[in-house]
Parts: C-alpha cells; sequence; structure tokens
C-alpha cells in the first residue's frame, strides 16, 4: 500500500508541549468515531493541542507505542507518554482524566 503524505501526520508536532493528545484509530470503527466525538466536546473545553491519527498508516508508531485496540487516547508530555485511554466512557469521564 503506498502511503501519500496527506494520510500520514506529524507525531513530533508537538513534542515540545507540556501536554498534548494523540488520538488513534482506524476509520472503520463505529466506536472510534462516537470516542472521537467525546474527545471533540471535552477539548472543547479543555483546548489541549491534538493529533489525530489514521493508525492504519502509522504501523510503526502502532508497534512502537504498543497499541492494543482502537480507539486509543494517549496523553503526552514532552514526548512522553503519561496515560493511555482505551475505553473512553463519557464527556465527563474524559475531562477528569485529562485534566
Amino acid at each position: 500500500m503506498n502511503v501519500t503524505s496527506e494520510q500520514r501526520v506529524d507525531v513530533n508536532k508537538y513534542i515540545n508541549e507540556d501536554k498534548y493528545l494523540i488520538f488513534g484509530y482506524t476509520p472503520t470503527c463505529g466506536t472510534c468515531k462516537i470516542s472521537e466525538r467525546m474527545l471533540d466536546i471535552a477539548n472543547d473545553i479543555l483546548k489541549l493541542p491534538t493529533i489525530k491519527m489514521d493508525l492504519n498508516f502509522h504501523p510503526d508508531f502502532s508497534q512502537s507505542y504498543e497499541i492494543q485496540s482502537v480507539p486509543v487516547l494517549l496523553v503526552m508530555s514532552k514526548g512522553e507518554e503519561q496515560k493511555r485511554i482505551y475505553a473512553f466512557q463519557s464527556v465527563p469521564y474524559l475531562l477528569e482524566n485529562l485534566k
């Protein structure tokens, strides 16, 4: 499969930020769409820098971070993983875990 530059995102875009999010998904995942919407609502309040990536185009990232399933939300700080969320549960749950 040929991957174009539009399909890949720069995972290091916010590497110097104290807190940023990496949301991993696949386009055929229904749960991912619901989780993305919950994340968008929570982040309208929190305003954290967010990278959304289709993990089909980032197998290297998935392997190096040992991603087990999608959706996945990595809470990052200065390039280091601080927290990982697989089950988004609800907007209040996300708000509590992202503060």
